[in-house]
């Protein structure tokens, strides 16, 4: 809690209306599952988990208004098609989009990925290059998947895990220009950015770096794209990093922060309270015409319910910045129980605290999987699950850098929680010299996308 002149403020901006009891499992419970999954905790069964941070992407717990609404829907409507102006659902979801994010048009999908896919396949250009700070791993495949190559233009600061740059997400400007001076603009696709960098930490881009890459775009003449998946944690850093923001809502720094984009992507599935859905926002008619297309042509679009929910989400996280608040300081609050006893990546991000393997484990080689190493450690001792999170960007391997990430999904575990998690990791950090490390089992049949087998060394 804390004071203001408006008096006392509540810590928790909701209360607890559904539970989900949680099964006690021994030490014997979990030693027997983490071998009947290889050693990869990715593969223990969910009922063998105490506190899962293994992801925050649609596992956060729903209103009572959102159950409300599943429950006793005032409407069923048949499949979008074409036709979004006879959805009752499309208009409600459009009205809360575009007072929120500003964009004229828009197409809901069910994913964050569906939404890319998409986009990717109309803007972006076979032999061309698309440059970004460190992007996620699925907005690289479908870029490279549409033919182009992807240039890291990150400021450097991302790649110093002990600094407290506050924005380690910025493009270096100097980076930029070099590409599109060496590259040319005609064989340039687009700049891509993703707010809240996954990669670097889930640290935030500023608005005066965003501000100073359209002004290079424009006088290129080249689009700008965001992924505004973590755009609600990036303007909550904002407001409290960047000085002219401090006095400005989350949705005042999200309207001005999607005003500098010609179009973004998202995946609602990671802070806007759903269990489905990702977005398309564009400025452009035609775009919006191909990508409804496309959606429909893929099967890609977002029911009716879906559109509910996520209007629904909307509409109760922009009511007032207490949501945004409480999910980036409880992250805050289980990065701070770790920070001077574990090497955590500085500062403290939005959605996840990131630990640094190679200082953790620093005998560890890369053969010896010190990531899962440690993941399945933890869980054998506190049946907590977390893993290595998104495969890192390619700058970063070439530094060798190696991250597990602690991903908090909103609204779903309470400080107590978290204070197991900062000790059972604190026990697994004073005992490391006890971790063993792990090989890779190849089995016949088992194809290069299954989930990883291990053994223990």
């Amino acid at each position: 809690m804390n004071t203001t002149s408006s008096g006392f403020v509540f810590s928790v901006p909701y209360e607890i209306a559904v539970v989900r009891p949680l099964r006690q499992t021994t030490p014997a419970d979990r030693e027997a599952a983490l071998r009947a999954a290889y050693f990869n905790t990715e593969l223990i069964p969910q009922d063998l988990i105490y506190i899962d941070l293994s992801t925050d992407s649609g596992v956060s717990s729903l209103s009572t208004t959102q159950l409300g609404a599943m429950a006793a829907p005032s409407k069923i409507e048949p499949g979008m098609g074409l036709a979004s102006e006879g959805s009752r659902s499309y208009a409600l979801l459009a009205e809360q989009v575009q007072r929120v994010f500003g964009f004229p048009y828009f197409v809901a999908t069910p994913q964050g990925r569906a939404a890319e896919r998409i986009w990717t396949k109309i803007h972006i250009r076979p032999n061309t290059f698309v440059i970004g700070n460190l992007l996620f791993p699925s907005t690289r495949v479908h870029i490279e998947m549409n033919g182009a190559k992807i240039i890291e233009a990150v400021d450097d600061a991302a790649y110093d895990l002990v600094s407290n740059e506050p924005f380690k997400g910025n493009l270096d400007l100097k980076k930029l220009e070099t590409a599109i001076n060496e590259k040319g603009s005609d064989h340039i696709s687009c700049i891509y950015i993703e707010l809240g960098d996954n990669a670097s930490g889930g640290h935030p881009v500023s608005l005066a770096n965003l501000r100073a890459v359209k002004e290079v775009a424009a006088g290129r003449k080249l689009p700008v794209f965001f992924d505004a998946c973590r755009i609600l944690e990036n303007s909550y850093l904002l407001k409290e990093r960047e000085l002219s923001c401090h006095d400005r809502t989350i949705l005042e720094i999200v309207r001005e922060t999607c005003e500098l984009a010609d179009g973004c992507t998202l995946s609602a599935l990671k802070n806007f309270l759903v269990l489905s859905g990702g977005l398309i926002l564009t400025r452009e008619q035609s775009t919006y015409q191909k990508a409804m297309m496309q959606a429909f042509l893929d099967g890609a679009q977002l029911t009716g319910s879906a559109m509910d929910q996520l209007a629904i989400a909307l509409g109760d996280i922009f009511a007032c910045d207490s949501y945004v608040q409480s999910r980036v300081e409880q992250v805050r609050y289980l990065w701070q129980r770790l920070e001077g006893r574990l090497p955590v990546v500085r500062p403290a991000a939005g959605h996840a605290v990131f630990i640094d393997v190679k200082a953790f484990l620093p005998d560890f080689k890369s053969e010896d999987f010190p990531m899962e190493a440690l993941a399945a450690f933890l869980y054998q001792y506190a049946g907590i699950r977390v893993t290595k999170g998104p495969p890192l960007g390619p700058s970063q391997v070439a530094r060798g850098i190696e991250l597990l990430r602690l991903a908090v999904p909103p609204r779903k575990y309470l400080n107590r929680h978290l204070d197991d998690v900062a000790e059972a990791l604190m026990y697994c950090y004073d005992r490391r010299s006890e971790i063993k490390p792990l090989k890779r089992v190849e089995q016949p049949g088992r194809g290069k996308y299954d989930p990883a087998h291990f053994a223990m060394i």
